[in-house]
């Protein structure tokens, strides 16, 4: 996947300055102006200080700002260049997905070889925790007295690598690797394939059979049972009022039929104050749940991915349905939209 973005001329010329000048510990890479565009470069706290330098990052990093950042690691007399990715699990789904497809492209127009390695972080600690950085040198020497990455992770750091991967194989439809967790999670098994089957109430069904024009069903997921309910059946409800029936605090999959279109449309919000549990089943179940919508008789048309009701505004689900005309290629990926306010 492509966005259409490239590098800009000031990136090309901060880059090369970035390579001869050992001095620069990291060159921070953003999209503007449908480019990818250098910020300030972070320095080394001391000559090729990797570690204590780390912290430094944190004054570039914002809780639900995605960023690129091209990081210098000192290493046996020598340097080499790391690309980190850095995509927090709050951000905005138009912004991840601007920054994931364009990913590709900043290392391939700077030059892919210069790279000794790429990264993909979705959580401050993973940017500038030393712990990380050292976890990642024991997986990628695939021994540190013959542990895994995931053999140095505490429960709660495996917990939410579960998450993350259930959510990536969510968007993927790819099953991934089980972990090994235990517990409930390890049961369900949602890295075994691209789904997870859950209980039904006959009233979902029910709800789903009868959505019209207009109409919103909401799904949630009972936590204790693991079983899909109906949490909300409306009718006439305008596309600017859709975000008012979603809950900020859990997650839930909304369906919204489009009024006066045959446009049905697949909402998934995931607040990311939501539980470990709650976010593991929800991700790892809507596939299933999309499925069955389609055994009732409805043709999902569109899907869209949120993390606060805030960004399923009346004018995205307007796009969405009647996208805007594209002026030329030389349009490139819309930029995403900020949220709310």
């Amino acid at each position: 996947m492509q966005s259409g973005i490239s590098v800009s001329d000031e990136l090309h010329e901060a880059f090369r300055n970035f390579v001869s000048d050992e001095s620069i510990f990291c060159l921070p890479v953003t999209i503007k102006s449908e480019s990818l565009s250098p910020l300030s470069p972070v320095p080394f706290a001391s000559p090729n200080a990797f570690y204590p330098s780390l912290s430094q990052l944190s004054s570039v990093l914002e809780p639900k700002t995605p960023l690129y950042l091209l990081i210098r690691r000192p290493e046996n007399g020598s340097s080499s260049l790391v690309a980190l990715t850095y995509i927090p699990s709050n951000a905005g789904v138009r912004a991840k997905t601007l920054f994931a497809a364009t990913r590709a492209t900043l290392a391939r127009e700077l030059g892919t070889e210069k790279f000794a390695s790429t990264i993909f972080a979705t959580d401050e600690d993973e940017v500038i925790g030393e712990e990380a950085w050292k976890e990642r040198d024991a997986e990628k020497k695939g021994t540190a007295g013959g542990f895994r990455r995931e053999d140095l992770m505490g429960e709660k750091e495996r917990e939410l690598e579960a998450v993350r991967r259930a959510e990536e194989e969510a968007r993927s439809g790819t099953p991934s690797r089980d972990i090994g967790i235990g517990g409930t999670f390890n049961r369900a098994n949602p890295f075994g394939g691209a789904s997870v089957k859950m209980k039904v109430d006959d009233e979902v069904k029910q709800a789903l059979e009868g959505l019209q024009q207009g109409g919103l069903v909401q799904l949630s997921i009972d936590v204790p049972t693991e079983a899909i309910k109906v949490a909300a059946a409306e009718s006439g409800v305008e596309a600017n009022s859709v975000q008012s029936h979603i809950p900020s605090s859990s997650p839930r999959y909304t369906l919204y039929h489009y009024p006066d279109s045959d446009v049905v449309i697949f909402i998934y919000t995931c607040p990311s104050g939501s539980s470990i549990k709650e976010r593991m089943l929800y991700a790892s179940s809507r596939m299933h749940a999309i499925t069955m919508a389609g055994d009732q008789g409805l043709k999902i048309s569109k899907k869209i991915e949120a993390s606060s009701p805030d960004e399923i505004t009346g004018e995205r689900l307007h796009e969405e349905v009647h996208p805007p005309q594209d002026n030329g290629p030389s349009r490139g990926f819309a930029r995403p939209r900020r949220p709310g306010r």
